[in-house]
């Protein structure tokens, strides 16, 4: 596992990564996707698997380096088929899609080590697999895939980003941008935009995973990253954080990525047209306003139940 080291300039926490190779400018443009098909997917080992929290499951695997994945996208994870099992001899399970929780680096900030979170809830072949696997045990992988919780702006470093998840494993890509904003040691990237993470409820603290990382990582970093309960941006007060994130999606251009139920998306979208019927500006129309933030890129929604 890599060393945190403590950086004396910015007095913030860091970690060196490998291989920079992983920087490649042409990801950037052209992201990858789907570099392992069912037909012919990767196999990865599993290194951990640890209950982070109730029924919610955090594995690490080891892809070798053979796994070139951007933050945001996820993974297309399958049963291996069983040997021991004569009445399943080429057993291929349905393809579950599972986001990244770690960076392009990562868990390990070495290459070859990635992290997937997801529930035991499922009544999912793969899942129980998964939560019932050993360090050892095998896992095929397809893809990678979607895009929709990529970075969405040619300059990321410099742009307002706001993240959403409600509950549980949607917060998997949100961890991975946070990992790469703040606590890993980059030559070529510099974020010095402003991050902000609405996630989970005051009653409801189980379902937040990562909780004391992120509260860490807000610690490390108060004048660009901000961490705030998801009822936070349901806020209809004309000071709360609902009118300020509103305000920053129409003005200041910033980035708005929903994970989670169609039911989240909609409680959101319900509040942003209330700010935009109140709104003093030329649009006040939410349909308007959100079909040109998704014209632009700003409006990137993952529905992830």
């Amino acid at each position: 596992m890599a060393l945190i080291l403590q950086d004396a300039t910015t007095d913030v926490r860091r970690v060196p990564v490998r291989p920079l190779k992983l920087e490649d400018a042409n990801a950037m443009i052209m992201p990858p996707t789907n570099l392992y098909t069912p037909e012919a997917p990767h196999t990865a080992t599993i290194l951990s698997v640890r209950e982070i929290s109730h029924q919610i499951y955090e594995i690490v695997f080891d892809h070798r380096g053979f796994m070139m994945y951007l933050e945001g996208q996820a993974f297309g994870v399958m049963v291996p088929p069983n040997p021991n099992n004569p009445f399943e001899p080429e057993r291929v399970s349905r393809r579950r899609i599972i986001f990244a929780a770690s960076s392009r680096y990562g868990e390990y900030f070495n290459g070859r080590s990635a992290t997937i979170c997801v529930s035991n809830e499922d009544d999912d072949e793969t899942i129980k697999y998964l939560c019932d696997a050993k360090s050892g045990y095998h896992l095929q992988l397809v893809g990678p895939t979607l895009t929709e919780t990529l970075l969405g702006d040619s300059s990321p470093a410099a742009a307002t980003h706001i993240f959403v998840a409600k509950s549980g494993a949607a917060i998997a890509p949100f961890r991975a941008h946070l990992h790469r904003f703040f606590k890993e040691d980059i030559p070529t990237f510099k974020f010095s935009g402003d991050a902000w993470l609405f996630y989970g409820a005051r009653n409801n603290l189980q379902c937040r995973l990562y909780d004391e990382e992120f509260m860490q990582c807000e610690e490390d970093n108060p004048q660009n990253f901000h961490y705030n309960f998801f009822i936070d941006i349901l806020d209809r007060d004309a000071g709360g954080l609902g009118k300020m994130v509103f305000d920053m999606l129409v003005d200041n251009e910033a980035y708005i990525y929903l994970v989670g139920s169609q039911e989240m998306v909609d409680q959101v979208e319900v509040v942003f047209r209330g700010f935009a019927g109140s709104s003093n500006g030329q649009k006040c129309n939410w349909k308007e306003i959100k079909d040109e933030l998704v014209s632009k890129n700003q409006w990137r929604v993952e529905i992830y139940d």
